[in-house]
């Protein structure tokens, strides 16, 4: 049974417990704050690392199984998740490394946990991470940016550049571009050279034209409006070369927007789209084929669509593309709110996330080294 007694930052300080949320199906969206023993020696190839901030992504707010199983498995797999350690995404201080030519204790970095095994979750005072998924923190960005960087920015990378090498001169159409992924995906297309329609509301059209959207498309108009000022685009500049879709999902709130439809529908000569379709949501079957293509690499998606499913095994090299992106100014996560590690901070974020309407990241302000006047959910 897990602790019902949850740690003070002093006492985890001073002991050998520490604090984590874990996923609890019995409580306020799934999680709870919870007592765990804190790892201490790093095994070998690994790195025990103080958490100054965790980033939150929707799959830690829907359990993991997010769109990936039937509904009615949906119980079954939050029931052997409860007690879990939830998160992926963190920044923060290596406590312990054994000796290697790249890391030391003292170095700042930020990475990505395993999606499976022991070692798991990034919502804790302490994590045990493969170096192979960790990279030194940029100066460039605080704690809290670093953290927010991670799952969403190696999914960018992967998916448009390693899988379907977009590249300068190319056209880019980008659905969701204020989104988690949307917004790094965004910087991602452009610094190495794209050029990128961004879809997404009018209220957050300043913030995606100051991320470097070459057009902004509302999509809150309708889907002809859309589409005509897609056509429009397209007129002048040609057919896009690829389609980065970061909202499409089962879910109800996303029902009445058809993107894929609407857009591989668009016949010559009014083409919208010469390449692939590439999202990030879809239908049990859709992960099961994009789980064949990320273990054997063969594709049974159709030609023109596929869903991404992002690989975070030995992620180091990514991360620090990263890195460098943000070193020399080409990419810089938004954070929309920084939340403090209780029970209310986290249930915040996830609530957040469950609205399907943040411009950019919630972070976990885990250290509780942020203001209270500058955080949400207190």
């Amino acid at each position: 049974l897990l602790p019902t007694v949850v740690l003070s930052l002093s006492q985890v300080m001073s002991g050998s417990m520490m604090r984590a949320a874990v996923y609890s199906s019995a409580d306020i969206e799934g999680i709870k704050m919870a007592s765990k023993r804190r790892p201490e020696q790093a095994a070998l190839y690994h790195a025990v690392c103080r958490v100054t901030c965790a980033g939150v992504n929707p799959v830690d707010a829907k359990f993991l199984v997010g769109d990936k199983l039937p509904s009615f498995c949906h119980g079954i797999a939050q029931s052997n998740y409860n007690g879990r350690t939830v998160g992926f995404d963190f920044a923060g201080t290596i406590d312990s490394v054994p000796k290697n030519p790249k890391f030391k204790a003292g170095d700042e970095v930020f990475g990505i946990m395993p999606p499976m095994g022991s070692k798991v979750g990034s919502f804790a005072d302490y994590v045990e991470v493969p170096l192979a998924q960790l990279a030194h923190k940029p100066p460039a960005l605080s704690f809290t940016e670093a953290a927010a960087l991670p799952l969403v920015g190696i999914t960018s990378v992967q998916a448009l550049i390693e899988d379907n090498h977009l590249k300068s001169g190319q056209s880019l159409l980008l659905i969701g571009a204020s989104g988690g992924v949307g917004h790094v995906a965004l910087q991602v297309a452009k610094s190495v050279g794209a050029r990128v329609t961004a879809v997404c509301s009018e209220r957050n059209q300043e913030m995606v034209l100051g991320l470097g959207a070459d057009f902004v498309v509302d999509y809150t108009k309708g889907e002809q409006a859309l589409q005509e000022s897609l056509q429009k685009i397209v007129r002048e500049h040609g057919p896009f070369d690829l389609c980065f879709d970061t909202v499409s999902s089962r879910e109800e709130k996303d029902a009445k927007y058809h993107y894929a439809q609407l857009i591989h529908s668009a016949s010559s000569p009014n083409q919208l789209l010469k390449g692939k379709y590439v999202t990030i949501g879809g239908a049990p079957g859709d992960w099961a084929i994009a789980g064949l293509k990320r273990v054997t690499g063969l594709s049974l998606f159709p030609s023109w669509r596929e869903l991404f499913w992002i690989r975070i095994p030995k992620s180091h090299n990514v991360l620090e593309q990263l890195a460098g992106m943000a070193a020399k100014g080409k990419l810089r996560p938004k954070i929309a709110a920084q939340v403090p590690f209780t029970d209310e901070g986290v249930r915040s974020a996830f609530a957040q996330l469950h609205s399907r309407r943040v411009p950019g990241k919630v972070v976990i302000d885990v250290q509780g080294t942020l203001p209270t006047t500058l955080r949400q959910g207190d």
